[in-house]
């Protein structure tokens, strides 16, 4: 049970996005309990971050970028061009 419920937070946590994920990684190193986390004991905060640390390995340092698509921007997306008719 304890993973499900650890994974359950894990991925609360990185809804919130890659930076924040890094600054959370940071606070829970030093020891400090995140509001979203005060609910676990100690060890599962540490699993909480081992997890973490695990995941964002993958993208090195940084975050990835992504540019935003139309739909995204409030315009068009690939389903959703613009018909047009020619007269």
């Amino acid at each position: 049970m304890r993973n499900s419920l650890v994974e359950q937070y894990v991925e609360a946590i990185c809804e919130k996005g890659c930076r924040s994920v890094r600054e959370d990684i940071r606070l829970l190193s030093r020891g400090v309990v995140l509001p979203e986390l005060s609910d676990l004991d100690e060890l599962s905060r540490q699993l909480v971050l081992k997890e973490l640390r695990s995941i964002m390995a993958v993208y090195g340092d940084g975050c990835p970028v992504t540019q935003p698509t139309l739909s995204e921007k409030g315009g068009l997306g690939h389903d959703q061009r613009k018909k047009t008719t020619s007269r």
